[in-house]
């Protein structure tokens, strides 16, 4: 399967193993991203977070968090966005990989999964998604510093203005990323009550 996923996807495969990361992991959303996502979004939600990566053998993979929904999109030459209900997710995980982090999901009884997520990105993603979900502590977490913060800040608050450039909105959903961003830089990845409600599901089976 990597080598039918590198014989697809060769050129940005071949950087991904020189740089050791992902080069396309930390970029603001593409035009096209923009476009492909928004007619999913009510004017109701709020724009979160987002990373961006890697799904075997179909390219680049952009997962959008909202307060509401997961959406997922697996082919960046193509339009179909996977949906999930937050109430959907029955569990999450973040492990650090060779070349980034990998995120899974379980959702309406199937299995999601990108590669290759940037840190910083995924750090953030992965707090405000614990705060909707069941989410593993994270194998590896990596520490964000200032500059990190300020690029994800930045990324998110620039994906939620160009999705709902609504005034109010945009300016809700600014204050709450840099919490979010804050708030992974100062006390990790999940929030201590996230990782041990998970502790004490798992110490019950």
């Amino acid at each position: 399967m990597a080598w039918l996923d590198f014989l697809k996807n060769g050129n940005e495969l071949s950087e991904l193993l020189i740089e050791g990361a992902n080069p396309y992991g930390a970029q603001l959303l593409k035009n096209a991203d923009v476009d492909q996502m928004r007619d999913h979004i009510q004017p109701t939600e709020r724009v979160l977070a987002y990373v961006l990566g890697r799904v075997v053998l179909s390219g680049r993979g952009l997962w959008l968090l909202t307060d509401q929904q997961l959406l997922v999109s697996e082919n960046d030459s193509g339009s179909l966005v996977h949906r999930f209900a937050l109430t959907d997710v029955t569990e999450a995980e973040c492990v650090k990989g060779k070349y980034g982090y990998t995120l899974r999901v379980t959702a309406a009884g199937q299995q999601r999964s990108v590669y290759g997520a940037s840190a910083h990105m995924a750090a953030v993603f992965y707090r405000a998604l614990g705060q909707k979900v069941r989410c593993m502590p994270v194998a590896k977490p990596t520490a964000l510093n200032a500059d990190d913060v300020a690029e994800v800040v930045h990324h998110f608050s620039d994906a939620a203005l160009r999705l709902q450039p609504v005034a109010l909105v945009n300016a809700d959903a600014r204050a709450l990323i840099a919490q979010l961003a804050q708030d992974a830089a100062r006390q990790g990845w999940l929030q201590a009550s996230e990782a041990n409600q998970v502790r004490v599901a798992e110490a019950a089976h």
